[in-house]
């Protein structure tokens, strides 16, 4: 125990004379608080309930493709009535999760001029089809009459257009036969569509787990974005301080001191087990600077209690840590380490949705993010923000998983490598 306490000691002060580590040790943590405390009101995550609304434009010039959802199939709507009607129709397409539709409103508009502003959009706005409701369309629509009701442009070859208009077409034909029942009454014609969709089951999302997804506010999904850039930043601090560690490894290797140690009966398991307390202090430390700048810092607010935030940071330091100390041992050469430890950070903090949600990112790419550590951990932060107690399961698990792991592969290559010199 004491010649483990004394390589540990010797060990912590050759790292304080690291420049590069002292930076590192230092500079992330207080930008990762700041990057917690900017105000946005959007982000790179997006509310589910907002790709099932109509999007509203100011100006029939505005271009859709810049607000619309461009995984989805995009229409521009001109509605010169702007009536109840109208509203329930552009709604039901929204619903489907197909089609974004983008409304401007052009009853200050004569029809000539409508036609011009389609002329134009059909070359300056990339959207699949351009819808023009005229003034009179309830009237045409609830009598049948859909050629004087609107006019429609399709102006791309996307195979989505089919689907579009038999959306349409259904919905105008159930619009027509209830009028045939109901009489040439717009509201109560409306009134009795709404009426058998409420009567029809709702639709439910559950997850693979069986659980249902978790839906966040926008402020939250803000928050989420926020959350995602910090862990992104303050990861790297944590691996590059851990290839410190590692670094130490290699230079004892170099100089035939690891060799010493060995000589003293200090056992290899205990050996890289010092060098994993280095790892914890590290961790301990980087959240304590964080922790400091986040109660210094007046009014931030990212949405989960700030001492359960900071233990998450811990153990994902502890896990990255962990990590470029291992992959360290194993390359053995400082510089290489270096070069290796700067891609696993920028690669595991892009496949893991850091930068940018992978909800439609293809099957593969989702199950790669699965082996990321920030990827569950982002997934506990989601989690947290909506109250859920089983982030705490989530982190100790994910936690406990990656230091077996990397404390078992760590202390099978140092003995490799013993046998090998």
């Amino acid at each position: 125990m004491n010649r483990l306490l004394v390589l540990l000691r010797m060990n912590m002060k050759l790292l304080f004379r690291n420049k590069g580590f002292l930076f590192f040790l230092c500079v992330t943590p207080i930008v990762s608080a700041f990057i917690l405390n900017v105000k946005t009101e959007s982000g790179i995550y997006e509310n589910k309930e907002s790709r099932t609304s109509i999007i509203e434009l100011d100006k029939s010039s505005d271009r859709a493709v810049y607000v619309g959802d461009t995984s989805a199939y995009i229409i521009k709507v001109y509605d010169a009535s702007m009536t109840e009607m109208s509203n329930f129709i552009l709604h039901k397409l929204a619903l489907t999760g197909m089609f974004s539709v983008c409304r401007c409103d052009v009853r200050s508009m004569t029809e000539e001029e409508v036609e011009e502003q389609a002329k134009m959009d059909a070359f300056d706005d990339r959207v699949g089809t351009l819808l023009y409701l005229k003034s009179g369309f309830d009237e045409w629509a609830l009598s049948g009459d859909y050629e004087n009701a609107m006019q429609i442009y399709a102006v791309s070859e996307d195979e989505r257009w089919d689907l579009f208009e038999t959306e349409l077409e259904d919905t105008l034909l159930q619009i027509h036969h209830v009028a045939e029942y109901m009489g040439t009454n717009s509201s109560e014609v409306i009134k009795v569509l709404k009426s058998i969709e409420d009567e029809m089951p709702g639709k439910q999302v559950v997850s693979l787990s069986g659980k249902e997804d978790i839906v966040l506010t926008n402020e939250q999904l803000n928050q989420k974005s926020l959350i995602g850039f910090a862990f992104a930043f303050i990861t790297l601090g944590f691996m590059f301080c851990g290839v410190c560690v590692a670094h130490t490894v290699i230079e004892e290797q170099d100089n035939k001191v690891y060799t010493r140690v060995m000589l003293s009966k200090l056992s290899i398991q205990e050996y890289y087990f010092s060098k994993m307390i280095m790892a914890l202090i590290i961790s301990l430390m980087q959240t304590f600077i964080l922790g400091i700048c986040i109660f210094c810092i007046k009014d931030i607010d990212f949405g989960i209690n700030k001492f359960v935030f900071l233990a998450i940071i811990f153990f994902l330091g502890l896990i990255f840590s962990s990590i470029s100390l291992l992959m360290g041992v194993l390359i053995g050469d400082v510089m290489s380490a270096n070069y290796a430890v700067f891609a696993l950070w920028s690669n595991s903090a892009l496949l893991s949705g850091l930068y940018f949600p992978l909800d439609s990112t293809s099957t593969v790419l989702k199950a790669i993010s699965v082996l990321m550590p920030q990827r569950w951990f982002m997934k506990a932060s989601e989690m947290l923000l909506v109250g859920d107690k089983g982030a705490y399961a989530v982190i100790l698990y994910i936690t406990v998983a990656y230091l077996v792991l990397s404390i078992s592969v760590g202390s099978i290559g140092l003995k490799m490598k013993r046998s090998d010199s």
